[in-house]
């Protein structure tokens, strides 16, 4: 009976051992499941930081970008602002010398282009041609196209006038401009004969065209030939008087 309980004492204290050792190791097990826990929050920690920062970064890059852009853009507006100033002043004054506003300096410039074979057409005709009265209206005569040639002693003024007559144009001369009238006449120049289509010039036209220095008004010669008037016009020169130095 003694040692009957003498071994169930020592079972038991070889079971208690084992559980005190069961136990060891489940507190092992726990600091070690801490342990990594606390490093995985911290990796975690790192990794937030780091996307932070890249997030952070392409902001930057994205603010950056956006203002470059629109430097870019206020600095293309700009230019074309520019070019559009530097058109219009320059249509402006070319309309000027030719005595006329930028809109018949336009005009003559989209027909000059359409008469070298350039598709103006399009811009230069007003009147519909979709029905014979149309085609029957008179066309309104269009100014003559212009040349204004200079050299030391005299300026040249080169017109293209077709479809009149040299006792139909006249010309009118004045220190600093010259002015062109041709008349188109309106009658048939075919006898008994009515139009049925009408696109040639009719009317009266008028053309100033400023001079850029002063001319001897006596002195200016005039011809035309082949649909082409040549008006040349002596520029005046002061006379220059010499002075003895006593």
């Amino acid at each position: 009976m003694k040692e009957e309980f003498v071994e169930s004492d020592v079972e038991m204290r070889k079971k208690m051992h084992v559980k005190g050792d069961e136990k060891k190791g489940m507190k092992e097990k726990m600091g070690n499941v801490k342990e990594t826990a606390t490093e995985t929050k911290e990796d975690v920690g790192k990794k937030m930081e780091g996307v932070k920062k890249g997030a952070s970064e392409k902001k930057e890059d994205v603010e950056e970008k956006m203002g470059e852009t629109k430097e870019d853009i206020s600095g293309k507006i700009k230019e074309v602002k520019e070019e559009a100033g530097e058109k219009k002043e320059k249509l402006e004054k070319e309309s000027e010398k030719e005595g006329m506003t930028p809109a018949e300096k336009l005009l003559n410039d989209i027909v000059s282009k359409f008469r070298q074979g350039t598709e103006a057409i399009s811009d230069y005709r007003m009147e519909s041609e979709t029905s014979k009265e149309d085609a029957k209206k008179p066309k309104k005569a269009l100014k003559p196209l212009v040349d204004v040639l200079e050299t030391n002693d005299t300026i040249t003024v080169i017109a293209d006038i077709s479809g009149v007559k040299k006792e139909d144009i006249d010309i009118g001369i004045s220190k600093n401009s010259v002015e062109i009238t041709a008349m188109f006449k309106e009658e048939p120049e075919v006898e008994d004969a009515k139009f049925t289509q009408k696109e040639r010039s009719y009317g009266k036209t008028h053309r100033t065209i400023k001079l850029p220095t002063e001319i001897k008004i006596k002195d200016v010669t005039a011809k035309y030939k082949n649909c082409t008037l040549i008006i040349t016009l002596p520029k005046l020169v002061e006379d220059v008087t010499k002075v003895n130095i006593e």
